[in-house]
């Protein structure tokens, strides 16, 4: 098992999504093992991955440009990449393949139909809320029966994929890992409390991320709690729309969305509260990191994640989803409660030992022990 060679597969490393920073940890985590590691992209060469990787780690590049396009172009890219991925595969011959969200799952799958290669796919969004073309849904209803594993980061997830006949799933939840060493915000933060989200503010996401309700939301607690400001952290689309309302309030200087940090932890270290208010979730890494660097988190109870992670009213607090009458009365217990929030943030740090990365791998370990 030592030398086992696995070949991870995911669009690109150079985002900084959820997905990317689990696959990064986990190859790290291999590669520091003695396992041969391999992770195939859409990426351009040259263009460096997001979040840092070993140097025992080789990446390689799929043969076509990560845009599908539309139509006939949407058809032959594919192809090329299944073509692409085939012949890496020849020429890497990995133990196993562990590929990443729904498009490159389906992508591997369709390489690998004809090798004899255990092929793990993993879910990271609740597919209920995500939506995909008719193509890709029946596309995915006859390939992951061919996968040796179907993994999900919740039950409900795998529950929604029971329901439609999947009997190869499993669940295993993200590793939070929590070095302690934080250093210092590549940004500078103001002066006061802090209230901290995080997400993908692409078009696509921050409709599911709840941006579009955190910031009005913050606009009604500005004038009470004068010594707090919102630090929005992510990058997309809308963040130029959304820097826009934020004008519009009067609050940016008090509203901040300074787009991707390379150190988030460093900037959770600083915070107060991690609020999430996300219509749907997969597993909120997020969430996970801000807990794991002390904050209590506040969270719609949404599907799926938080329910799982936040222990409501002992390391955070949880409400109905979409309900901003009573996140804003969340808000303000912990805001106005500075024992609450410590004592809060002191339980929060348990969330490495729930999720530590030694748990979490032996589960992707016992996967291999049983197909691979």
């Amino acid at each position: 098992m030592i030398n086992m060679k696995i070949m991870f597969v995911i669009a690109s490393l150079a985002d900084a999504g959820g997905a990317e920073r689990v696959l990064s940890i986990m190859a790290n985590y291999w590669a520091e093992k003695g396992r041969d590691i391999t992770i195939v992209t859409y990426d351009e060469r040259g263009v460096p991955p997001f979040y840092p990787l070993s140097d025992k780690i080789e990446q390689k590049f799929l043969e076509v440009k990560a845009s599908p396009g539309r139509g006939f172009a949407k058809v032959y890219n594919n192809y090329r990449a299944v073509k692409s991925l085939q012949r890496l595969v020849d020429q890497r011959k990995p133990a196993a393949i562990i590929s990443f969200i729904t498009s490159m799952n389906l992508v591997t799958l369709c390489a690998t139909l004809h090798k004899n290669v255990p092929v793990i796919v993993a879910e990271r969004n609740h597919p209920a809320y995500t939506r995909i073309d008719w193509f890709r849904h029946y596309l995915r209803k006859w390939l992951y029966p061919k996968a040796s594993y179907v993994v999900c980061q919740t039950e409900q997830i795998l529950n929604f994929f029971i329901t439609a006949g999947l009997k190869n799933g499993a669940v295993i939840p993200n590793p939070v890992i929590d070095s302690g060493d934080y250093g210092e915000p590549e940004i500078t933060l103001p002066q006061g409390h802090l209230l901290l989200a995080a997400g993908n503010m692409s078009k696509q996401k921050v409709h599911q991320k709840g941006f579009d309700l955190l910031i009005p939301l913050f606009q009604q607690l500005a004038g009470e709690y004068q010594k707090w400001s919102l630090i929005i952290l992510g990058e997309g689309t809308e963040r130029a729309s959304l820097q826009e309302k934020v004008n519009q309030m009067g609050l940016a200087g008090r509203i901040i969305l300074p787009g991707n940090v390379k150190n988030i932890k460093a900037v959770f270290a600083h915070g107060d509260i991690f609020v999430m208010p996300s219509r749907y979730e997969g597993f909120p890494n997020a969430l996970c990191e801000a807990m794991a660097a002390g904050l209590p988190g506040v969270s719609f109870d949404c599907p799926t994640g938080p329910g799982e992670i936040i222990r409501d009213e002992f390391d955070g607090k949880l409400v109905p989803v979409e309900d901003e009458e009573s996140l804003k009365i969340a808000l303000k217990d912990l805001m106005s409660n500075n024992e609450k929030r410590k004592i809060m943030g002191n339980n929060a740090r348990e969330i490495t030992q729930r999720y530590s990365i030694d748990k979490i791998m032996e589960q992707w370990e016992a996967l291999f022990d049983n197909r691979a």
